[in-house]
């Protein structure tokens, strides 16, 4: 069955919201890890899922292991409007209106109306599987399939941002193997290669209030206003490569640092154009062509690069500290541009900046069949300000709160079990978008603007299980 392409998809409407991390990412990979907020997860991490958080980890599993891990997320990303409009800005003059093709002005700014309630939150599960393979006692052969990027915010049909976004659906299915060799007795190297397959759909709906007022003038008749909608699909691969390093200290405990390379997926998809046909019927009769139609699409994703400084330490027998310092680029996801034939480009602006994430967490091993864990992190949005946050894109800084248990009920097997609460700002939004395709329409040369005003509520809560079998 042929993928969808949606590096155009991501290109139209922002992806994004329900991510675990800051922007889209989901960095908090497995569930063992979620008790402590995953917090040092390069240094402290003793099993399969190593591969993700740091390759040279990999070096302590001791025989054949695989990890099965699945987190349920559930975002709520409820909008509250305080005014939304749109106008048009004439292409020749840069000023709002523009003469329509019987002379009359048209395009001053009009209020959007619509709904101001939509949640566009929605929960799901991010599965991973990772199997790791000693092939020396220096040597450990690792194997990851599992979500490093993954969103999905669906608004209702008539919200005050339709606009801008309805739907946006994206996934990132990533395929790593990794190799871990010990170079000391105390020092290990990593190396992973990423195929990331991304795949999305976004939708939003398409204004024709313009054209209305226009058609009325010309048929003196009442014209009623129809929104239609544009979907972009894809999907595309993109490639990249993770570094690690592992130092265990004297006496125990160790320290970490790993790295995960930006990567550009590149798409193909299809745009497709859905007119209401009254719409259609009208045109026609001006003599004028509006139809819905398909078009293909390719566009490019400036995926981030993440950096990790991490340390695990003993405080006594029983009590353990884990720390991290990760800073992730997302400054490179600086705008979204889908080229269409037939069309002018399709573009949003992002203006993103590289964001940086502190963790702290801690483990009491009450005995040797049980842990118990304990975390908290800050994670800051990549979101620069209300101007630059995009309606299907809520995201707001972010302090986790975690709790969770290890539990070893034999010694081949493992569970673990996690509970984040995940408190987020408030997330103000005064984003103003721009529909590039008025330049195809022979009565006026203008582009549309969509000023989209409010704020979000956002809360996040995530349930993490994870089951390891060593053989």
């Amino acid at each position: 069955m042929k993928q969808q392409q949606t590096l155009a998809t991501l290109v139209a409407l922002a992806l994004l919201p329900a991510a675990q991390a800051s922007g889209f990412a989901l960095d908090e990979q497995g569930a063992a890890g979620m008790g402590n907020a995953w917090a040092g997860a390069a240094a402290v991490t003793d099993d399969a899922s190593a591969v993700f958080h740091n390759p040279a980890a990999l070096i302590r599993v001791q025989g054949p292991q695989l990890v099965a891990a699945g987190n349920y997320l559930d975002f709520s990303a409820r909008f509250h409007a305080t005014g939304s409009d749109t106008w048009l800005v004439d292409r020749a003059t840069g000023t709002v209106g523009t003469s329509s093709m019987l002379g009359t002005p048209t395009g001053e700014i009009r209020p959007v109306g619509g709904s101001g309630g939509s949640d566009g939150g929605r929960g799901g599960v991010v599965p991973g599987f990772f199997y790791a393979q000693p092939l020396s006692r220096d040597l450990v052969l690792g194997v990851g399939v599992y979500a490093p990027f993954g969103s999905e915010t669906r608004f209702d049909a008539n919200w005050a941002g339709r606009y801008t976004a309805i739907d946006t659906v994206l996934t990132g299915l990533n395929i790593s193997p990794s190799l871990a060799w010990r170079i000391s007795p105390r020092l290990s190297l990593g190396l992973g290669l990423n195929a990331t397959l991304v795949d999305a759909e976004a939708s939003k709906a398409l204004d024709f209030r313009y054209e209305a007022s226009i058609a009325e003038m010309a048929l003196g008749q009442t014209i009623p206003v129809i929104d239609g909608k544009a979907t972009l699909k894809g999907d595309g691969w993109g490639w990249g490569a993770n570094l690690g390093l592992l130092y265990q200290l004297e006496g125990g405990g160790s320290l970490a640092a790993s790295f995960r390379s930006s990567m550009t997926p590149k798409a193909k998809g299809d745009y497709r154009v859905d007119i209401p046909p009254l719409y259609s019927e009208l045109a026609a009769g001006l003599g004028l062509s509006l139809e819905s139609e398909i078009q293909s699409a390719t566009a490019k994703v400036k995926l981030p690069w993440r950096l990790q400084l991490a340390a695990d330490l003993p405080l006594n027998q029983t009590w353990s500290l884990q720390a991290d310092l990760t800073r992730t680029g997302w400054k490179r996801f600086d705008e979204l541009r889908a080229v269409i034939s037939n069309t002018p480009d399709q573009v949003q602006v992002q203006n993103w900046r590289d964001t940086t994430r502190l963790g702290l967490g801690t483990t009491w091993r009450q005995s040797d069949s049980m842990d118990w864990k304990f975390g908290l992190a800050w994670d800051q949005t990549p979101v620069r300000s209300a101007q630059w946050r995009h309606p299907s894109t809520p995201d707001a800084d972010r302090l986790w709160l975690t709790t969770g248990l290890s539990w070893r009920p034999s010694k081949a097997g493992k569970l673990d079990v996690g509970l984040a609460y995940v408190r987020m700002d408030d997330a103000a939004v005064d984003y103003t978008d721009t529909a590039y395709n008025r330049a195809d329409y022979p009565f006026f040369a203008a582009e549309q603007k969509f000023r989209v005003r409010g704020s979000f509520d956002l809360s996040l809560w995530s349930l993490g299980l994870q089951y390891r079998h060593s053989w």
